[in-house]
């Protein structure tokens, strides 16, 4: 069994707990000489196994390290970030140099909101590696989370310039450009997203939100169709064209649109106005 990084949605805290899932994963890939992932089993059988190799008493540093770890991850996904910090906080006792241990702490800590913290464990992350885009990151997403967004930004620009062909960089700051109002250069950031994964729906649907904000209809109309033609039935697209169906025509002509999205996914209006439409 394999760990993977899960699609990574707008809230700090869901990508946090994937930015966590995503640190390990290169650990995770070494299953031989990993202490208790076997490759099968449920997260209650993988926690349980991490659990009796800490108290085995083995004086293997780096594979008790390892074991803490992935009960971080497993308690992260089952929403238990307490234990998640506790279990890195024993890792930072077993080796403080380590920026990896402060990243996973930081990440939990980010998901349950206690930003500042956060930031201290990413600054201390970032001093050891200072190579490495995803500390970045998530220190960004904690600036923008605690509502700091110039120093947000100044974080995201290190993570693209750090990693230019990587398209998370520019989706996140996209975001970013979009809750500063920056349209234009939130468009531009969406642009390289789709230069880069074009036949992936998620970046044409945030560029057909922008679009929308900036009173775009046919462009928007333009992506949300894209984005309905890679994943039929997407419901943020489905709310997209109907908005826009309604916005341009009558009131009513988006109404099958807009219904069928609000049962593919209950609450997804709400999702739609937290990114500034009304």
């Amino acid at each position: 069994m394999r760990f993977r990084a899960p699609k990574l949605g707008l809230s700090g805290a869901t990508l946090a707990c994937a930015l966590l899932f995503a640190a390990l994963a290169p650990q995770a890939r070494a299953e031989e000489t990993d202490p208790c992932f076997t490759g099968a089993g449920s997260i209650k059988d993988v926690l349980d196994a991490c659990a009796a190799y800490i108290a085995s008493g083995s004086t293997d540093n780096d594979r008790l390290i390892k074991a803490h770890s992935v009960r971080a991850m497993g308690l992260s996904a089952t929403g238990d970030f307490d234990g998640a910090v506790a279990e890195m906080d024993a890792a930072a006792k077993l080796d403080a140099t380590k920026p990896n241990i402060y990243f996973m702490r930081a990440a939990a800590y980010e998901a349950k909101k206690d930003y500042d913290k956060a930031i201290a464990d990413m600054d201390e992350a970032i001093r050891l590696d200072a190579t490495n885009g995803d500390y970045y990151l998530l220190r960004g997403i904690a600036y923008r989370d605690k509502g700091d967004l110039d120093r947000a930004l100044v974080e995201m620009n290190e993570k693209v310039k750090l990693e230019p062909d990587v398209s998370l960089g520019y989706s996140k700051r996209a975001d970013l450009y979009r809750l500063r109002k920056e349209y234009d250069l939130s468009l531009a950031d969406y642009d390289q997203v789709i230069k880069r994964e074009p036949d992936t729906a998620k970046g044409y649907v945030d560029r057909g939100w922008v679009y929308v904000l900036k009173g775009d209809l046919d462009k928007a109309s333009a992506d949300f169709n894209k984005a309905l033609e890679l994943h039929q039935n997407d419901p943020s697209a489905l709310v997209g064209r109907g908005l826009v169906k309604s916005r341009k025509g009558k009131p009513t002509d988006g109404s099958a649109d807009l219904a069928l999205a609000q049962e593919l996914e209950p609450g997804i209006f709400d999702q739609i106005k937290k990114l500034g439409v009304q």
